[in-house]
């Protein structure tokens, strides 16, 4: 399954500055859930990650503002992509997770 409209990806990803700091890195955390193409996160990461599957990764190269002349990188894995549900389409938003048992540094 592809990353596509009206799916729920979870991701994690390590995003650094020009300098190569660390910005945030949720790699060996859980990951971010996101309803595809509702826009709820960045216009150009979304597009970036447009039509990846699982377990693919990346490497995005983004300005985070014209008028800053700052360009970002971002490490992206692809953890998970399946079919929103109805309740999730009229939200806009991923349910959380109904299973209290995901794990140590969960953030359900």
């Amino acid at each position: 399954m592809n990353i596509e409209a009206n799916r729920v990806v979870s991701l994690r990803f390590v995003m650094k500055n020009n300098n190569g700091d660390v910005i945030e890195d949720i790699m060996n955390q859980a990951p971010v859930d996101y309803l595809h193409g509702s826009g709820n996160i960045s216009p150009a990461l979304e597009a970036a990650v447009e039509g990846l599957k699982v377990g693919d990764k990346k490497l995005i190269v983004f300005k985070k503002a014209e008028s800053s002349g700052e360009n970002y990188q971002m490490n992206v894995v692809v953890d998970n992509i399946r079919l929103a549900t109805p309740s999730e389409l009229k939200s806009g938003k991923p349910e959380p997770p109904k299973d209290e048992t995901c794990g140590p540094g969960c953030c359900c």
